[in-house]
């Protein structure tokens, strides 16, 4: 998977979920893996890039009543990973490209899990970098699956500069390329602009945006 983005994993689980042991098996796959309880709001969680979404169902009306909210969200392909006792109703859900049950090996699940991927490969639109994801086809950026409000020129600045990692754009270019030839105002106005991106998107954990002295500004190739 050298040179590849990795994939973002999303777990929707009941409370208490029957198989509380299912991040730690995925966390064996080169992928990032988060989760949230079906009984809270899972829109925000789920708008945030995902390759793929783990639904986990212990009754058949997570079966029935899940896999249409998730779709209806995102449409990253979905895994159901359910009880033996869901066999004979688990397929064909509505909305399920595949489903595992949680008592069978976790070298199965990983195994089912990457061959989804293969399947559904993200979309061109998705640009990620680390835990940073730019979603070109709505405009959307998330960290770590957090989505993050960007002003319009902030993200055409943040998608100019992500799209050539290392390479480095003075103010005058970024002014040309993200305002257009035809606007009169200074360099400062970068400035302000990579101020507020870096105030909205980096913290202790998190830099992507580095300056380069005397000259502009560059999107860090490795983050």
């Amino acid at each position: 998977m050298n040179n590849l983005p990795i994939p973002h994993l999303a777990i929707v689980h009941p409370e208490p979920s029957p198989f509380p042991e299912l991040p730690q098996a995925l966390a064996l796959l080169p992928a990032k893996v988060r989760k949230a309880s079906n009984t809270t709001s899972i829109e925000s969680f789920l708008l945030a890039a995902t390759s793929a979404v783990i639904l986990v169902a212990d009754s058949p009306d997570d079966l029935t009543a899940m896999p249409p909210r998730i779709k209806a969200i995102t449409d990253s392909p979905l895994l159901t990973v359910i009880t033996f006792d869901l066999l004979d109703v688990a397929w064909p859900a509505i909305g399920i490209e595949d489903f595992f049950v949680g008592s069978s090996s976790d070298t199965e699940l990983r195994a089912r899990v990457r061959h989804l991927l293969t399947l559904h490969p993200e979309s061109a639109d998705l640009m990620r970098h680390g835990d940073l994801a730019i979603n070109a086809a709505t405009c959307e950026v998330s960290i770590a699956g957090r989505l993050v409000e960007l002003t319009f020129k902030e993200y055409e600045l943040l998608k100019f500069l992500a799209r050539e990692p290392g390479r480095v754009h003075t103010r005058q270019s970024l002014l040309n390329k993200v305002w257009g030839y035809d606007y009169y105002g200074g360099d400062r106005t970068v400035d302000v602009h990579i101020r507020r991106l870096r105030s909205k998107l980096e913290d202790p954990g998190h830099t992507f945006i580095d300056t380069v002295r005397n000259i502009g500004y560059r999107f860090r190739k490795h983050v």
